[in-house]
């Protein structure tokens, strides 16, 4: 196993301060932050009792591994700048989602080795630590980036699963599948509530209770077992119904996720006949 290195960390975020405060409670070596904002950098050391470094140069001078927790269009920017310094034998890793390590464009010419690790779960603040615990890691990287990773969650308990780089973006298109776009489908119905006389404020009382039920379905029985409504059920007329009082991209959302929705259900039965529940979603 890798003997445990120095962590300067890039990006003094929600992400970065949140996640260097969480590895260096559970005794891993974090030496500090460096951010653009001086400031943030500052609030960040003082948070994790650390250090800040007034310059990108010093921080990767004091470190062996250095962690960016940037925005993931700044990444690759700010490896460009980091290959302007001496950085032969280090390590470079980041925790974007959608991106995977070959965003270290010519990290073996530099002599780097490279990984990423991304937390299955939300950050909401600079003070989310405690958020991480228990929480899911999806890593990957070349092998001594795996191995100091898989190293990190023995150190930390944190389970793991090592994916290769060129599913990066289609999990992280899961993860959001999901978490962020429940979001959008729970603001359609209350959007579609509102268009029928109820107050914003109503309609999401009255559709959350709705939303949470069915998803706490979904995580004991799975999503076959878990569905229920008028396309599991077949009901042609109440869809088409459905359909003909939608419009746009509304009506085309509706339409594509109850063709999966279909999909499923011809799982769950596989005996019922769904054709004319087909041909109005083929419409």
């Amino acid at each position: 196993m890798i003997d445990r290195n120095a962590i300067g960390i890039v990006g003094a975020g929600k992400v970065g301060t949140s996640l260097g405060a969480y590895l260096a409670a559970k005794g891993l070596p974090v030496s500090g932050f460096y951010d653009v904002d001086p400031t943030q950098a500052l609030t960040a050391a003082e948070q994790t009792a650390t250090r800040s470094y007034a310059s990108l140069k010093a921080l990767i001078a004091d470190t062996d591994v250095v962690l960016l927790t940037v925005p993931d269009d700044l990444i690759e920017a700010v490896w460009e700048q980091c290959r302007r310094f001496p950085i032969s034998g280090k390590t470079f890793l980041h925790c974007s989602g959608a991106l995977s390590s070959s965003v270290f464009r010519g990290s073996e010419e530099a002599g780097v080795n490279v990984g990423s690790a991304h937390p299955l779960c939300a950050v909401s603040s600079r003070m989310s630590e405690d958020v991480f615990f228990g929480k899911f890691f999806v890593l990957e990287g070349d092998e001594t980036g795996i191995e100091l990773l898989k190293s990190w969650m023995m150190k930390t308990a944190n389970p793991y699963k090592i994916i290769v780089s060129a599913d990066k973006a289609r999990y992280h298109a899961a993860a959001v599948m999901s978490s962020n776009l429940f979001c959008a489908l729970q603001q359609m119905g209350e959007d579609a509530l509102s268009q029928c006389g109820f107050e914003k404020e109503e309609a999401h009382r009255l559709l959350s209770p709705l939303m949470l039920s069915n998803v706490e379905a979904i995580a004991e029985r799975g999503c076959v077992e878990a569905m229920t409504g008028p396309v599991e059920r077949g009901d042609a007329g109440t869809v088409a119904s459905h359909l003909a009082v939608l419009e746009g991209a509304e009506r085309e959302t509706y339409r594509l996720l109850s063709l999966r929705l279909l999909e499923m259900a011809q799982q769950k039965h596989p005996d019922r006949d769904y054709n004319n529940l087909l041909k109005v979603l083929k419409r």
